[in-house]
């Protein structure tokens, strides 16, 4: 028998593989159409506006409170030291003692005064002895001066009316006039022998003036230092520390050298110091009321009086510092205590406003996307201060422009826009009683 010839593969088989080929990449076409083709159908006209939130620029008057921080201090704040160096005898006051103005704190004894007072009383008395002694040569000098002053106008006197007699021949001897003349020489000698000692001796008297004066008022001086060892209080105050005690030796060279012996504060009137920033200095003005807190009492607020100005700013800080006084004449706040200040940012007449977002801060230049004839137009402007969720702007602009909302350097020059007009968030000014302005 003979078999048969193995079966070939048939054209049938190659017909069934590419008719699902194809109809597989028709799926995938039509899939492909179905869900990106029609996206591509709804892309926006790039000549059609693109829509943009816009608000207008508000005129209105800053006016905020800002935390500043204040440092609290009393009116007045001495250390008590003695004038000379001593040993306390008594002392009165303690911590927590209040004080009167000119009322005795604190005696000191000085065992050496008496020693030193004693020896300028010596040399004011042998200064004394030494200016009388002068005077009593000048009055002896005097004195001598008259006698040869009189015994010169005898002699003169007495050699004239010689000398004319002399003229006779034979009445007076020649010798005898030519020896009065020479008396009445020496007499002229010895007066003014005398006047040159009259002078010195006058000059020597003026001299032991002058040490007597100068002597007494050494002796002064002591006499002064018994006032030095009382101490009275300054000022009317409270005693905040005392460091000594009866016996304790003090002198006047302060820290280094002595501890102070007590030190006195002005409760009843306290200076709060807060450092200003450099943009809020030109609403400083003396009289106004600011307020303040402290932590001990978080739920309340003082109000202090702006009394004193720095007229200078920190270099370091760029702050100005402003004093309040604040009445206390029932000792609740007390220095050091921490403090915060509330202080009244304000403008003393309206400026413009946009939201903050609207304002666009770049490396070179800071600016807003202003709407105008439906196309943005980049408007350079500098930033103020905040108030709210609104800022500052000063530039080429007014009040009612309208404003991108939400200004991007997306939104280029030129760029055209539908507006929609969108109110801003402006609360209503709130009313204000922190900062009250002085009478004029």
């Amino acid at each position: 028998m003979q078999s048969e010839p193995p079966t070939k593969p048939t054209s049938n088989r190659l017909l069934v593989i590419a008719i699902a080929v194809i109809a597989a990449g028709g799926l995938a076409f039509f899939a492909y159409q179905f869900f990106f083709g029609k996206h591509e159908a709804f892309v926006p006209d790039k000549n059609e506006p693109l829509p943009v939130a816009v608000v207008s620029i508000v005129k209105k008057t800053l006016f905020r409170d800002d935390q500043l921080p204040g440092e609290i201090q009393a009116y007045q704040d001495v250390k008590v030291y003695p004038k000379v160096p001593g040993f306390i005898k008594w002392i009165g006051v303690d911590r927590g003692s209040i004080v009167k103005k000119g009322q005795l704190m604190i005696t000191m004894y000085a065992p050496e005064y008496d020693s030193r007072r004693n020896e300028a009383a010596a040399k004011v008395a042998a200064a004394k002895a030494q200016l009388a002694s002068g005077q009593s040569k000048l009055e002896s000098a005097r004195a001598r001066w008259r006698e040869a002053k009189a015994k010169l106008t005898g002699d003169d006197s007495t050699y004239v009316r010689l000398k004319a007699a002399s003229l006779v021949p034979g009445v007076v001897a020649t010798n005898d006039v030519i020896v009065l003349g020479q008396v009445v020489d020496a007499d002229k000698q010895a007066v003014s022998t005398w006047e040159s000692n009259i002078a010195a001796a006058d000059h020597e008297v003026s001299a032991l003036k002058d040490t007597v004066t100068a002597a007494q008022k050494s002796l002064d001086d002591y006499s002064d230092f018994a006032s030095y060892l009382e101490l009275r209080a300054p000022f009317n105050g409270y005693i905040t520390e005392r460091n000594m005690h009866v016996g304790s030796f003090v002198g006047p060279l302060g820290s280094g050298a002595y501890s102070e012996i007590c030190r006195i504060q002005q409760l009843d009137l306290l200076r709060i110091v807060s450092p200003v920033p450099e943009r809020d200095t030109a609403g400083v003005l003396p009289g106004a009321t600011v307020e303040f807190s402290v932590s001990t009492f978080p739920d309340k607020r003082f109000k202090g009086t702006i009394a004193r100005i720095g007229n200078y700013l920190n270099v370091s800080t760029r702050t100005e510092p402003v004093e309040l006084s604040y009445n206390n004449p029932d000792y609740k706040i007390l220095p050091g205590m921490f403090c915060k200040v509330y202080w009244p940012t304000r403008r003393p007449s309206p400026t413009l406003f946009v939201p903050i977002s609207a304002v666009v801060a770049t490396a070179l230049e800071t600016f807003i996307c202003k709407v105008k004839d439906g196309k943005i137009d980049w408007v350079k402007v500098q930033k103020g201060q905040t108030m709210d969720n609104l800022v500052e702007i000063f530039g080429d602009v007014k009040e009612g422009d309208l404003v991108a909302k939400t200004g991007s350097e997306e939104l280029q020059e030129g760029t055209a826009v539908k507006p929609i007009a969108q109110t801003p968030s402006l609360e209503p000014e709130p009313k204000r009683e922190t900062y009250h302005m002085p009478a004029q």
